[in-house]
């Protein structure tokens, strides 16, 4: 496929114009790392809403890795089945333009070495995020609740112009076996001890917001709305960050407020789940391309 044409029917059905999150993302990057990171991008993403093709590398593609976050051992990994098959042109479709670490709080660029690489063996990069947040039809949050069992739906949580929430309900579920069930959803053995807390009442009403969304305004507006429980990638931050560290202080003060079971996984696992149940299929159903999601083998640490 022409790369062209595929480009035109991602941004359509998402919408990447909408989505404006240019200061966003540029917020992560000190002035040096702009100086070199902008050749390597496309000038109508690094100028524009940072949705899109953001690394215009081939002409046609003929094969889509999704991901959720760039890391150097998915780029490594992509690069290595690329070259092995002659690097005919292929697109990573990504969630995130930077990778992230819940260990150390902080988003990294794709590093210089691999964009150039990138670039000679002819891989693009797609970025999605708020599009995919926020999307109708198909979205982090709608994906996370298919998987997890949640009827009734609808949304909420307002996320650059559009609603990254979904909220709906399940039978009365005990809380443990609820946990649980969202673990397994997510891939994970367990969930850290430190994102779980129990409001001692069992679970009928959930919203989620995928991700980093477990921020106090969204937590309060699901519980305006009725939910007993409140899923999301992360809401503690365990980082050593400044931005951790105030948002732990903040959280003392919040928490004993709390009437609503809270429930983390991981920012990488939350997001994972549309890639793996719903985008995979999607590339392979509308646009008859050879699609492979690939996973991150530490869903805390990039």
């Amino acid at each position: 496929m022409q790369q062209s044409e595929l480009v035109g029917r991602l941004d359509a059905y998402f919408q990447a114009q909408r989505y404006n999150e240019q200061e966003h993302w540029l917020g992560f990057l000190a002035e040096a790392q702009k100086s070199s990171a902008r050749p390597h991008y496309a000038p109508a993403f690094w100028e524009g809403t940072w949705n899109g093709l953001m690394l215009d590398n081939t002409q046609t593609v003929d094969r889509v890795y999704l991901v959720v976050f760039p890391t150097r051992e998915i780029i490594d990994t992509i690069i290595a089945r690329e070259v092995g098959r002659g690097a005919p042109g292929a697109l990573i479709f990504a969630h995130h333009p930077f990778a992230y670490d819940e260990s150390e709080g902080r988003f990294t660029p794709i590093p210089l070495e691999q964009l150039e690489e990138l670039r000679e063996h002819h891989i693009s990069t797609y970025i999605c995020h708020a599009p995919l947040d926020c999307h109708s039809e198909i979205s982090t949050g709608t994906a996370l609740a298919s998987a997890i069992g949640l009827n009734d739906l609808a949304r909420f949580g307002e996320h650059f112009g559009g609603y990254a929430g979904v909220i709906g309900n399940v039978p009365a579920t005990p809380f443990q076996a609820f946990a649980e069930r969202l673990a397994k959803a997510c891939e994970l053995q367990r969930l850290r001890y430190d994102q779980i807390l129990h409001a001692g009442q069992p679970v009928r009403r959930v919203a989620l917001v995928a991700g980093g969304g477990g921020t106090p305004h969204f937590i309060d507006e699901a519980a305006n709305l009725g939910a007993d429980t409140f899923v999301t990638g992360h809401w503690h931050l365990f980082a050593d960050s400044p931005f951790a560290q105030e948002r732990r202080e903040a959280f003392r003060t919040y928490i004993p407020t709390l009437k609503i079971n809270l429930l983390g996984t991981s920012h990488y696992s939350s997001e994972m789940v549309v890639m793996r149940d719903t985008m995979k299929g999607w590339f392979v159903r509308e646009l008859d391309l050879e699609t492979f999601f690939i996973p991150q083998e530490n869903p805390w640490s990039a």
